[in-house]
Parts: structure tokens; sequence; C-alpha cells
């Protein structure tokens, strides 16, 4: 699956590709999002600054083991269909289960200067029917608590909580 043409039927005339990731576009985006994950880690109180980036480059080696060759793993960039632009990126996991396959949307993001133009509810219609085409009969995904706009936009879609994480800091005495 290397190229997804997209419409999305709600915004007239928006239309994005999904475009599978090659090794460059790769290594460009895990140079970007490693540092990304770790501060939204560090925002949401889950690490401590001195060790989340460490702790990021560990979870994506850990989630990725292959690299693009990951099983289950399809990773996009986001096409502008008029420009051919890249617009943005998208993770899409495929999981098997015992009856049923679900899909998990690990990451998706729209770059500086082409943000709230529609082009991640363009790509969040793509992925549905990336996800379906590879089986899957949901599709869920993670968002940090302190990123509203993210929280607004999944709703729009029709996303809803299905669940929260919650803590308290204890401090160390």
């Amino acid at each position: 699956m290397s190229f997804v043409m997209c419409k999305q039927e709600k915004v007239e005339s928006m239309e994005v590709s999904l475009r599978a990731m090659n090794s460059d576009s790769f290594s460009e985006y895990l140079k970007m999002v490693i540092p990304s994950y770790a501060s939204d880690n560090v925002k949401a109180g889950w690490w401590d600054q001195s060790e989340a980036l460490e702790r990021s480059k560990m979870a994506y080696t850990r989630l990725l083991p292959d690299g693009l060759n990951s099983e289950g793993n399809y990773l996009f960039n986001i096409i502008e269909n008029t420009t051919s632009n890249n617009v943005g990126y998208i993770w899409v996991k495929i999981e098997t289960h015992i009856h049923t396959k679900s899909a998990f949307i690990y990451d998706i993001g729209i770059y500086e200067g082409y943000r709230r133009e529609g082009y991640a509810k363009s790509a969040l219609s793509c992925i549905e029917i990336v996800a379906a085409d590879l089986g899957a009969t949901s599709l869920g995904l993670h968002v940090f608590n302190h990123n509203s706009s993210a929280k607004s936009l999944y709703s729009s879609v029709g996303y809803r909580v299905v669940s929260h994480n919650m803590q308290k800091d204890i401090g160390v005495k």
C-alpha cells in the first residue's frame, strides 16, 4: 500500500492522498517526532525532562523495531493533491485479535503553515479507508489532555473517550 487517494466530502475541494513514507522521509519524521513526543510526555507529567528524550527514542525503537518494515505498521506522508505539497504525516498500526482486527493511530501531525486548513480531517478520513481495507473494524488513538485542539478535532469527526488516565504527583520525601 504505497499510495491512497482520498477525498473529504464535507470540505469542498479538499483532497489529500496518503503516500507511504520512504527511508528518507521516515528518517526526517523521526528527527521531528522523537523530541516532540518527549516534550508532550513532560507536559503531561509522565516523564522528567532529564530522561524524556532517551525514553522517547526507546519508545519509537520498541514500537517500530524494524523501522518502516515493522509488521502491521503503516506510515504515510499526507499529500495535498492540488499542489503535491507534503502537509503532514500519519502512522497507523493494525492489530489482530482473536476474531477481529483493530487499528490504532500512533501519530498524526500537520506541518506548521498548513494547520487549520482541513488537512487533518481529510487525513483521518483517508486513514479510515486504509484501516477498513486492511480489515480493521475500529480505529483508536491517544491524545494528550493538554492538547485541546486535537481533542476538539477528534470529537468533531466521531471519536469518543473510552478511558481516562489519571495521575497525582505525591512527591518524594
